[in-house]
């Protein structure tokens, strides 16, 4: 993998990602603050259907990974 240029070090990594994950991320963080007792699970289920992503195109389990590691990533670019 090429070494990341100095110029984009700065950019927080949640917004190198791609659109659907970072929708997913704010979708997911933003039910969690308005329902506490949701799952990331129905929360990403729901995100699935109201964007129109078929079930079938992403797994739920490769999805609730992926929202754990922007979780990860976001809160690591906010303390620094």
């Amino acid at each position: 993998m090429p070494k990341e240029k100095k110029l984009t070090q700065c950019i927080p990594k949640i917004y190198k990602r791609n659109a659907e994950n970072i929708g997913m991320f704010f979708w997911v963080r933003a039910q969690k603050d308005i329902i506490p007792t949701i799952t990331i699970e129905q929360s990403i289920m729901k995100f699935f259907r109201f964007t129109g992503i078929d079930i079938d195109d992403w797994d739920i389990d490769c999805a609730k990974v992926t929202y754990c590691r922007l979780q990860d990533e976001f809160f690591e670019d906010c303390e620094s």
